[in-house]
């Protein structure tokens, strides 16, 4: 990552990146909607050292309960179904895994009892009210102003789906919640992100933190030691990320989730 403090700058390396960024536009142009990254891709763009690349775009949008779901609007547009809450998108080089992720006024307006789902539905609501433009530029791609998940949402959305995922997909979820808190640049900014968000998601993020990183953390350890890119990782860094989130979100017990 690179750029000015007035907007950063991602250089994408790779096809299977460039269709990633060729399928912003498209899905922007199919539902008349601008488009905020989440997801691994938002990884990669907060990161100053990435060590991930990714193959699907992963968006979040925050809807008027009148407002037609994207979901709908891209299987109108012709987009072919993938997954529940998914489609395949094409694109100049390849069809495109988009997974949409929306929160309607009626999730804010009913917030789940169960602490993982409400966390599920407030770090999503974060993440699309405080995305930033960043500029993305690939092989083949004209550059892009693109709303970015900041670092302090990533972590907070990323806490909560690990339970709910394959083994792998809960490892690349502890790993760029690590990467995210111990980078040089974006690990201050989680902190104060998460330090100054809301009392309710602190609460909730509080918890998960110490259920990954305290109670549990010799079997998120397992799990992340259990793919490539987390050979590298020791107990200690899991026990760095959870002093480091505690430093800034309640320190709650695990129970309920």
């Amino acid at each position: 990552m690179s750029g000015s403090d007035a907007r950063p700058v991602v250089d994408l390396a790779g096809t299977s990146m460039s269709a990633l960024a060729l399928a912003i536009p498209a899905v922007a142009e199919r539902t008349g909607r601008d488009v905020t990254v989440v997801g691994g891709l938002a990884v990669v763009c907060r990161l100053s050292r990435p060590y991930r690349a990714t193959t699907d775009l992963d968006t979040v949008h925050r809807r008027r309960d009148d407002e037609p779901a994207q979901l709908e609007l891209l299987l109108a547009s012709g987009a072919s179904r993938s997954g529940p809450a998914g489609v395949l998108v094409p694109t100049a080089v390849g069809q495109v895994q988009v997974d949409i992720l929306e929160v309607t006024d009626a999730d804010l307006a009913r917030l789940p009892e169960d602490p993982t789902d409400r966390l599920h539905v407030l770090s999503h609501a974060w993440a699309a009210a405080s995305a930033t433009l960043v500029t993305i530029r690939a092989v083949g791609v004209p550059d892009l102003a693109v709303g970015v998940a900041e670092p302090g949402p990533l972590v907070a959305m990323k806490l909560q789906p690990v339970m709910n995922r394959g083994r792998a997909k809960e490892a690349t979820d502890l790993l760029d919640i690590i990467r995210l808190c111990l980078d040089p640049v974006a690990g201050p900014t989680v902190l104060t992100q998460l330090a100054n968000s809301e009392p309710q998601l602190r609460e909730d993020a509080g918890r998960h933190a110490g259920r990954w990183f305290d109670h549990q953390a010799g079997r998120s350890l397992r799990v992340v030691r259990a793919v490539p890119e987390g050979q590298g990782i020791e107990l200690d860094d899991l026990h760095l990320v959870g002093e480091l989130l505690h430093s800034v979100l309640p320190v709650g017990g695990a129970e309920g989730i």
